[in-house]
C-alpha cells in the first residue's frame, strides 16, 4: 500500500471510531432516566436572615432545594434543619446550588430568630438562606407552589423537601428525615447540575 492509500485508511478508521463513540455517548444520554417535572414555582418575594429582599430571582439558573420549618419546633424541624446543613456543607463548593428554609411561623420568627437558628446549624455559609415574610405569602408558597401542607392548619409545614431545577421546575420531594431520602436526593441535585 502507498502512503496515500494508509494516510485515507487512517483517517477512515479514526472517524468510524469517533462516530461510533459518539452515537454511543448519546444513547447513553437517552437512556440516562430523566427526574419527572411535578410542577413549577411561582415568584415570590420574601425576607432573608439579614433582612434583605429574597426570592425567585435570586435562585433563577440555580439548582435548589425547599424545605419549610419554624425556629421553635421541637420535632421534626432539628432533624430536617441538621440534613439541611450536611447538603450545604456538600454542595459548598458547588456553583449555583442553593438551599432555602422557609419559616412557616412568621409571627414568631423574627429575622433576628432567622439569623439565630442559621447561626446554629451552620455559620458564615452563602448557600443556605432563611426566609420569613408575610403569612399570606408563605402559604400561598407552600400550599398552592409546593403543594405541600394545608391552610386549614394554623401553623402547617411538610417533612418533605423538594428539588427545583434552574428553570423553577419541581423535579423531587424527599422525606427530609430519613437519610437514604436525603442521599437519592444529593444524587438527583447532581443529575440537574449536569442537565440544561
Amino acid at each position: 500500500m502507498n502512503k496515500k492509500t494508509i494516510n485515507t485508511l487512517i483517517i477512515s478508521v479514526t472517524l468510524l471510531l469517533f462516530g461510533s463513540f459518539t452515537l454511543y455517548s448519546f444513547q447513553r444520554e437517552i437512556q440516562k432516566p430523566k427526574l419527572p417535572v411535578l410542577g413549577r414555582v411561582q415568584p415570590f418575594s420574601l425576607q432573608d436572615s439579614d433582612g434583605k429582599t429574597f426570592g425567585y430571582d435570586n435562585l433563577n439558573g440555580k439548582v435548589w432545594v425547599a424545605n419549610f420549618f419554624f425556629t421553635t419546633c421541637s420535632d421534626i424541624c432539628p432533624m430536617m434543619s441538621k440534613n439541611m446543613a450536611n447538603l450545604s456543607r456538600s454542595f459548598d463548593l458547588v456553583q449555583n446550588v442553593a438551599l432555602v428554609s422557609v419559616t412557616v411561623n412568621p409571627e414568631n420568627d423574627s429575622i433576628q430568630a432567622l439569623k439565630a437558628y442559621k447561626e446554629k446549624f451552620i455559620s458564615g455559609k452563602k448557600n443556605w438562606f432563611f426566609l420569613t415574610g408575610k403569612r399570606e405569602e408563605i402559604t400561598d408558597l407552600v400550599v398552592n407552589s409546593f403543594k405541600l401542607g394545608s391552610v386549614d392548619e394554623p401553623i402547617f409545614h411538610s417533612p418533605k423537601f423538594t428539588l427545583v431545577d434552574r428553570h423553577g421546575f419541581i423535579r423531587g420531594y424527599y422525606e427530609g428525615t430519613e437519610a437514604e431520602e436525603i442521599n437519592k436526593l444529593f444524587k438527583d441535585a447532581a443529575l440537574l447540575i449536569k442537565e440544561r
